[in-house]
């Protein structure tokens, strides 16, 4: 049986990501088609446009066979803590193919093992390192990810494989400059611009009925957990370094929206998504043992399937995996931070994320 995985964010779904679901089936074959999907917070430190129950719905009516939701912990994170949460969940569902995109053909494999015999540099600490640096590094290595994000995703998806001696092979499909992004479909949401070229027509659907949130959204919500906080409180959040919550209690009273308040507190040292990501903590209030405790804990949260995946699921249960489709006082406890990250999103969409919620179902009956 061929079991193939991806990750994505589908923020929101787009004719790109149509494009590639439909290369893999169509070079590859696979039986089964899994995504690991960021819950409703993403990578760059920020919202998901739509909620992820809806993104899983479009993932599944577009393609893909089943969602598995990559945990909060994992989601916001840089790049390396990113990867290698997918990658354990995509491991726990006992994938054997991972597939990315990726803007250039290269030898990942091979990259990524003269990088680990080079130095230890590979795994330093990124939080303590600039971007510049970073990108400077790869590029010595033989592969530039400056302004190729599915590049640096890709190398450290092959690096955690190789750390974790994981028995995945590793396949592409090659992203074109003229591919569709997220990025340009939500500049143009911003802007109140039509993205009916841009993506399916279920997503343009889901789009207009469903409130779309950003940060902007949630600020006065923001502004009083900085104001309300101690200088104390905050340096406990997760990742709050060299005095940065005096910082914050400085610049929030001077600030009026997200994006002047990021602009006033911004340095060399921290890239923008850095700065966001931290933001998202702050707002969530989370701390490092939460981080921890969702990292030693592994499940499996399913937010959509069709049959193929339903009969996935089946095979697994069989297996000693925690799986999760409903929350109950069990997995309560377990998904602590998810639902406590979850209900903050609720304070402007009064929608329920977990209690009552079950995955989206594709022709099962």
């Amino acid at each position: 049986m061929k079991v193939y995985g991806l990750i994505a964010e589908f923020n929101p779904f787009h004719n790109g990501h149509k494009l590639f679901v439909d290369s893999i089936k169509q070079k590859y074959h696979p039986d089964v088609l899994i995504a690991v999907m960021s819950g409703n917070f993403v990578q760059r430190g920020d919202f998901a446009i739509l909620d992820k129950w809806d993104r899983a719905k479009l993932a599944v009516e577009l393609g893909v066979d089943l969602v598995i939701e990559l945990p909060v912990a994992y989601a916001v994170e840089p790049a390396e803590l990113f990867a290698k949460g997918a990658i354990k969940l995509l491991e726990t569902a006992n994938i054997d193919t991972l597939v990315f995109g990726t803007e250039q053909q290269v030898d990942f494999d091979t990259i990524v093992k003269k990088i680990s015999q080079v130095d230890g540099t590979f795994n330093q600490d990124y939080q303590q390192s600039s971007a510049l640096n970073l990108t400077n590094y790869y590029q010595s290595m033989g592969i530039d990810v400056s302004k190729l994000p599915n590049q640096l995703l890709g190398l450290n998806y092959v690096q955690q494989i190789q750390k974790q001696a994981l028995k995945i092979n590793v396949q592409t499909i090659q992203r074109l400059p003229s591919d569709f992004s997220a990025t340009k479909v939500r500049h143009r949401l911003a802007n109140n611009q039509s993205v009916t070229d841009l993506v399916p027509e279920l997503t343009q659907k889901l789009l207009v009925s469903r409130p779309t949130v950003t940060w902007n959204n949630y600020f006065p919500f923001f502004k009083y957990r900085i104001t309300s906080s101690s200088v104390e409180e905050l340096h406990q959040i997760y990742q709050m370094v060299e005095g940065l919550e005096y910082k914050l209690k400085k610049e929030i009273v001077t600030s009026d929206n997200f994006e002047q308040f990021l602009e006033q507190v911004k340095s060399k040292r921290y890239t923008m998504a850095r700065l966001r990501r931290l933001m998202i903590y702050v707002l969530l209030n989370v701390k490092a043992d939460e981080i921890n405790n969702v990292y030693k804990n592994t499940y499996l949260r399913i937010l959509g399937f069709n049959k193929t995946g339903q009969k996935y699921l089946n095979a697994l249960k069989k297996s000693d995996v925690n799986l999760i489709t409903r929350v109950g006082k069990k997995e309560n406890n377990i998904l602590d931070l998810e639902i406590r990250a979850d209900r903050i999103r609720q304070l402007v969409t009064n929608q329920e994320e977990n209690f009552g919620r079950m995955p989206y179902m594709k022709g099962v009956n």
